[in-house]
Formats: structure tokens, sequence, C-alpha cells
């Protein structure tokens, strides 16, 4: 019988969780000089140089590890989660006892999953979730014509309601 190694919290895996190396306490500082920070210009060199690819990365390994990759248009979904991050940044208060990696992490899961229901429900008002559902299987001519004219006799029927 195989033996399972014990994690650090003493929960049962099958390998150990590995370290975050992309978001470490030199990150975790420069997050809280960035938010004491005055002045413009030391907060973009904050920004540019420690905060910037913590957060690339963080954003990466968050769409990968939730499926968000799978999803249409996943690279413009990442760069607008990235925006939203920068604007959020100077609304972390290290005061509360947060760690930033943890803070910044619930957020762009939450806004992930927030953007991807917003998202689909526009979809859904188009009507372009239908078609994009109908286009992964065949469907017969046939079978179209009688569909076309169903939905036909139904946005009749809903004008004639209005």
């Amino acid at each position: 019988m195989r033996k399972m190694k014990q994690t650090k919290k003493g929960k049962k895996g099958k390998y150990p969780r590995k370290k975050n190396t992309y978001f470490t306490q030199e990150h975790e500082d420069a997050i809280i000089s960035y938010c004491k920070a005055s002045k413009r210009s030391e907060k973009e060199v904050l920004y540019c140089s420690l905060i910037q690819p913590a957060f690339n990365e963080m954003v990466d390994k968050i769409a990968y590890t939730y499926k968000f990759n799978s999803l249409p248009n996943s690279e413009v979904l990442k760069e607008d989660c990235k925006v939203f991050l920068i604007t959020i940044l100077d609304k972390f208060n290290p005061d509360k006892g947060h760690k930033a990696f943890a803070y910044f992490s619930v957020i762009t899961k939450n806004w992930f999953i927030a953007e991807t229901k917003k998202r689909k429900k526009k979809l859904q008002k188009d009507g372009l979730l239908k078609e994009l559902k109908m286009k992964q299987y065949f469907e017969k001519p046939s079978e179209k014509k009688r569909r076309k004219k169903k939905e036909g006799i139904a946005n009749f029927k809903k004008k004639q309601k209005k």
C-alpha cells in the first residue's frame, strides 16, 4: 500500500505543496512600501520592478488553476484583470493583518468569476451563446430549416405580444 506524504498543515496529499516562488516576502514588502509611498516616481519604480511581474505570474497561475484559460478571449480577460489589480493596489491596507498575496489572489479569483458571469450574460442576451453551442454539433439541413421556422414563429408571437 502506497504511503501518502504529510504536508505542512497535516493534510494528506499525493505530493507536498510547492512553495510560492513568484510572490515572496520581497514582493510583499514592495506592496506595503507602494501603499505607504507618496511620490509617484517611487511608486512607479516599485511597481515596474517588483509588483508587476508578480501580478502577471499570479494572474496566469490563477487563470490556469481555475481553468479560465479555456474561455474564449482568455488573454483579454487576463489583461483586464491586471489593469483591475493596478486600480485596487492602493486600496490594500497592511494594517488589517492580511498578507498581500492572499488578498490579491482572492480578489483576482473573484474578479475572474464575476467577469465570466457578466460576459456569459451578455452573450446570452445577444443570442451568441446559443449559436456557439449549435456550432459544436453538426445539424442536418432539414433540422436546421425546422429549427429556423420554429424560431421565426416564436419571434413573431413574441412581437405580437408587445
